[in-house]
């Protein structure tokens, strides 16, 4: 195989794989005997046509007539996957108890997640069990009570800590950005139960089992980052890098299956408010190193569970699990 030819089948790889295999050949043959013998890389227009051409095949595959019910089980996954990880937030927030047993913390902020996980469960039973109406108005509800609840607590931090410096992460938690990222997700979880016509059927296209295990090792995760950022590198936030990597393996996983890859495409706008609301991994005033080692390991994560390996699924790309 000429040089030419491997680079012009690197970039036919950007099609899908039904498609190479009908007209692969016939494509790389016009492009070599139009590029002549002494070309050794391909030419610019046909870079732009194929990449052009492979967009715009995914784009049809994508949101074409026949993607129909691969969007309607991505939005029944979606709808249950919403608030299921709005639940495991809430969870990992647990190991604040220690910051409270050092005096560091006052009592409300280890409360407060225990409290606010109760809706967010109920929530979970309803769309697994009850009537999606049910669910749907209990989302709605606790999104408007959850707001009001932040703005009361920010209330009463203010006086708390008076004129006292206020540590980066609390003071981000209650300034006007952090609550209005706080309320939003609960919207657009709201909105995913409102919308989807099944969450019980997308609980079961993931796998109910599978649904338990990312919970419990997601959970674990995030409250053993916590307390070893509190007991030996205090300062830094070690759980948004352990969320980063979570989230990014989730996404890893999903994208093996065409419903997977529409899933995480409908709840990027829940992640962008709930990742794009918190501190990134260590203090604004470190410099671009903590924020470059984050998304190495989100990258890396995302790689390594898009090819397959357990616990997290031993499916792959080209011989995916049902869904994750």
């Amino acid at each position: 195989m000429s040089t030419l030819e491997e680079r012009y089948r690197r970039l036919l790889a950007l099609y899908p794989a039904g498609h190479r295999a009908r007209h692969e050949e016939e494509m790389l043959g016009v492009m070599l005997a139009r590029a002549g013998r002494e070309r050794r890389h391909p030419d610019p227009r046909d870079v732009l046509d194929l990449v052009k051409g492979a967009l715009l095949i995914h784009a049809r595959h994508a949101l074409g007539p026949g993607s129909s019910d691969s969007w309607r089980d991505a939005l029944n996954v979606a709808a249950i996957v919403a608030p299921l990880h709005l639940l495991v937030l809430e969870m990992s927030t647990w190991a604040m108890a220690l910051w409270v047993l050092d005096g560091t913390t006052p009592l409300m902020f280890a409360v407060t997640p225990l409290v606010f996980a109760l809706p967010h469960l109920l929530i979970v039973w309803l769309a697994l069990r009850g009537p999606r109406w049910a669910a749907a108005t209990c989302a709605w509800v606790w999104a408007a009570a959850s707001t009001a609840i932040s703005v009361r607590l920010s209330l009463a931090a203010n006086v708390y800590f008076g004129q006292e410096p206020v540590p980066f992460s609390i003071g981000y938690m209650f300034s006007p950005l952090g609550l209005a990222f706080q309320a939003l997700p609960g919207a657009i979880v709201a909105l995913l139960l409102t919308v989807a016509p099944g969450t019980a059927a997308g609980a079961a296209l993931v796998g109910r089992r599978t649904l338990l295990r990312w919970t419990a090792v997601a959970v674990l995760t995030m409250n053993g980052a916590a307390a070893l950022e509190h007991f030996l590198v205090p300062g830094h936030s070690l759980g948004s890098l352990a969320s980063t990597t979570l989230v990014c393996m989730a996404c890893g996983a999903a994208s093996r299956t065409p419903v997977g890859r529409r899933a995480v495409a409908l709840l990027v706008p829940l992640l962008l408010v709930v990742y794009g609301g918190l501190p990134q991994f260590g203090e604004p005033g470190d410099g671009w190193l903590p924020a470059l080692v984050q998304v190495l390991v989100g990258v890396t994560a995302l790689v390594v569970a898009r090819r397959g390996f357990r616990p997290y699924g031993s499916g792959t790309v080209s011989s995916p699990e049902p869904l994750a």
